[in-house]
């Protein structure tokens, strides 16, 4: 039977955010961590330690498969054993688990395409960020790990970064309903909402 206070962690989870697993629930390191806050506090600390590591860093980041589980890792290392490792259940979004790879592998094609053909940056911005929330290779942190792997490209492209309200995000907020329905518009390939969500909250965006 799953403890009350593996049940606190699943509590207070914004609409459509998938729960953890009692056996997702189990790769959890820290063993103070018994409501949703805690957790949520654990998981800032250690993506906050991440981001000076990338972000600070003046190395050009290769987009690479191995370098982009390492950045989940990297996030996560700290709050979750299964951190950087391809889930192993099917979600209630994501690609089906066996087929991870085989997309991350097509999305970095894609990318060097639209680098190729001189997409414009921010729409290059939201699919990939689109792509990478649509793959979902993770148990959890999905998003964040997304919205992080875009700021590693706009900060070698464009020295500029996402600034979207990550507390809001992950509350039921209209910031987040938003954020949603323009990831669901670009799973049907109709990328304006998210694209323009990217200029709204891109710094040093201009026109």
């Amino acid at each position: 039977m799953e403890s009350k206070s593996k049940k606190k962690i699943n509590q207070k989870l914004p609409r459509g955010a998938t729960p953890l697993t009692p056996e997702e629930l189990e790769g959890l390191l820290p063993k103070y961590i018994t409501t949703r806050e805690e957790l949520n506090d654990a998981e800032f600390i250690n993506i906050s330690e991440a981001s000076k590591k990338y972000l600070l860093s003046r190395k050009t980041f290769r987009f690479t498969i191995g370098n982009l589980y390492k950045i989940h890792k990297d996030m996560f290392g700290h709050v979750w054993k299964w951190a950087g490792k391809k889930r192993i259940t099917e979600k209630n979004i994501g690609v089906e688990k066996t087929q991870i790879d085989v997309e991350l592998n097509k999305l970095l094609d894609d990318l060097e395409y639209w680098l190729k053909k001189n997409f414009d940056l921010v729409e290059i911005s939201a699919r990939l960020h689109h792509r990478l929330v649509y793959i979902h290779p993770f148990n959890n942190g999905n998003g964040r790990w997304g919205r992080f792997i875009v700021n590693m490209f706009l900060k070698d492209h464009s020295d500029s970064y996402l600034d979207f309200p990550e507390d809001e995000l992950l509350l039921t907020t209209r910031i987040r309903k938003s954020y949603i329905a323009a990831l669901r518009e670009a799973d049907s390939l109709n990328y304006k909402p998210l694209i323009d969500l990217h200029k709204k909250y891109i710094s040093n965006y201009s026109p």
